[in-house]
């Protein structure tokens, strides 16, 4: 009995020892957390989201959750780079632009004997072939038909429909056939002319079968730009002698061409500026077989440009006259002969005139001197040849405030 009691006064000391133990292990855990629990607040006021860190030294790295989230928030607001599109390039185009024309009488007969329509332009054509828009002043019918104007009251004319094959194969594309002479033929003659250009692909203005026709723009569009015309002349009303008698004036059911009037121009102009990036003004006027531009001339192209015109095409002196740069823009007061039977030698001396546009800035202006060559076809002046004429237009731009130069035997518009 005794050595039960000894057992058993030994397993309560042990279980004592072993209630002691344990409570020491608690309060140990409880003062390592509330020193853990004063090291976090001796960085600061930790927050919901914040979050301890330790380091493989065992040091505490602490990061604030707010300040994280506050980098993402920071990134976001910063919008990523788009690629800036690249700016898109103006169009360019070249507008080249000649004289009258007239593919009958003399011509024909010479051409003819020199080797055929497509030899009249064949020597330009290097020029004329650099052009998006190539234009001239058709300045007789294209058509088959005996019954003309009475030839001892004008000069009457017209060529062979055959004759078109000097145009297109030069590469003319946009005609004036606003002049004195498309209705030598009367409207027959004139709807001939017309018919053959359509067929062609040749856009014209300035004549048709009313007056609302005759008024009407041209459009012919290339790089994406889109180029007007409009034609006029001042010998619309003029009453010629035949069997009937014809005045050229287009009427409200009457065929014919448009006059040149001030106010109806203008309205052509506003009603057309909105509808192309360029327009042009063909105007048959001025005094013929001379080289003087009048101040009324002068007065009205400079109001047309005003209206918003961007270039003025003279014809009908049959001489080439000086050339004015007003506000920027081209005014051409007389474009003289590319091709015509005449025989003064003035009345067979002219250029081809090439302007060059960038979007709608008239970037290069300049103007090569041509001359007839035993009235069949047109050959480019050099050297000696080239010099009389270009002094004598230099002196005549001069008259009109501009100043071109001459480099290479070509005239250059600044």
């Amino acid at each position: 009995m005794k050595t039960i009691r000894i057992m058993t006064i030994i397993a309560l000391i042990l279980l004592v020892a072993i209630g002691i133990s344990m409570a020491f292990l608690s309060v140990g855990d409880r003062d390592r957390q509330a020193s853990a629990d004063t090291s976090v607040e001796s960085d600061g006021d930790l927050e919901p989201g914040d979050s301890i860190e330790t380091n493989g030294e065992g040091t505490q790295n602490t990061e604030r959750g707010t300040q994280a989230q506050n980098t993402v928030d920071d990134t976001a607001q910063i919008p990523a780079e788009a690629d800036e599109p690249a700016a898109e390039e103006e169009p360019e185009l070249r507008f080249i632009a000649v004289g009258d024309i007239m593919l009958g009488r003399g011509v024909e007969y010479w051409v003819k004997k020199n080797g055929g329509y497509k030899t009249a332009f064949e020597k330009v054509k290097h020029i004329l072939g650099n052009g998006d828009v190539v234009f001239g002043n058709l300045e007789c019918p294209l058509t088959s038909s005996q019954k003309g104007l009475s030839k001892n009251g004008k000069i009457v004319l017209k060529a062979a429909p055959e004759s078109v094959t000097a145009l297109t194969s030069a590469g003319f594309n946009l005609m004036s056939l606003s002049n004195n002479h498309i209705m030598d033929y009367y409207e027959t003659g004139l709807f001939d002319t017309m018919e053959l250009l359509d067929q062609n692909g040749i856009i014209y203005a300035g004549a048709g079968r009313n007056i609302d026709q005759a008024r009407e723009l041209a459009v012919i569009e290339k790089n994406g730009l889109k180029i007007g015309l409009l034609a006029y002349t001042d010998m619309a009303e003029i009453v010629f002698a035949g069997d009937p008698y014809l005045s050229f004036a287009a009427g409200p059911e009457k065929s014919g061409v448009a006059p040149i009037k001030y106010e109806m121009i203008k309205e052509d102009i506003e009603k057309a500026r909105d509808k192309v990036d360029l327009l042009a003004v063909s105007l048959h006027w001025g005094i013929e077989d001379s080289f003087k531009v009048t101040a009324e001339q002068v007065e009205f192209a400079h109001n047309l440009i005003d209206d918003g015109a961007d270039i003025i095409l003279g014809h009908h002196p049959h001489q080439f006259q000086g050339i004015e740069i007003y506000n920027g823009k081209p005014i051409i007061y007389s474009m003289g002969n590319i091709l015509f039977d005449q025989n003064e030698s003035e009345n067979m001396e002219s250029f081809i005139v090439d302007m060059k546009y960038k979007g709608t800035e008239l970037t290069e202006f300049t103007a090569t001197p041509v001359r007839i060559i035993k009235k069949s076809y047109v050959e480019v002046q050099t050297g000696s040849d080239a010099a009389n004429i270009l002094n004598r237009q230099i002196e005549l731009c001069r008259k009109l405030g501009t100043e071109p130069e001459t480099v290479n035997d070509i005239l250059v518009f600044k």
